[in-house]
């Protein structure tokens, strides 16, 4: 198969909420970032890294279909006792059943907006979220 074919592509990807597929989703973003610091020691020119751990973050961005997970947000704001919530993400390529399967837990959205709207829009809804774990469910070689 030629390199091009292989391409993994955002069309043949999904996003998963607590089990639940997000239709609407256009776009996902899903990072995770070392916390790194510089160690400088006496007797050395080079600043060397020292690893403290990671951090985990992203956004979910979707056309807004109703209020379910807005309203689990808000009561979780509310009451201080954020919703269980996992996310998975699956990315492919055309044509193929090759998956790359991520699943994060232990999400906490950081932020959501009650009201977006603009006239002659579809409305669109971001979610950021943070996350304490990220595991491999299925990899592709």
């Amino acid at each position: 198969m030629t390199k091009y074919r292989q391409i993994l592509h955002g069309s043949t990807s999904e996003c998963f909420i607590n089990g639940e597929r997000e239709e609407l989703s256009t776009k996902i973003e899903i990072k995770m970032t070392g916390d790194w610091e510089d160690g400088n020691f006496c007797g050395e020119y080079a600043s060397f890294p020292i690893y403290n751990g990671y951090n985990i973050e992203g956004t979910i961005t979707s056309k807004k279909h109703n209020s379910a997970l807005e309203l689990a947000i808000v009561e979780g704001y509310r009451t201080g006792v954020m919703p269980d919530i996992t996310v998975i993400s699956s990315l492919g390529r055309p044509g193929s059943a090759a998956r790359e399967r991520w699943s994060i837990t232990d999400v906490v959205f950081t932020e959501v907006a009650l009201a977006n709207i603009e006239a002659k829009k579809a409305v669109e809804r971001e979610l950021p979220f943070k996350a304490v774990y990220a595991k491999n469910l299925e990899a592709i070689n």
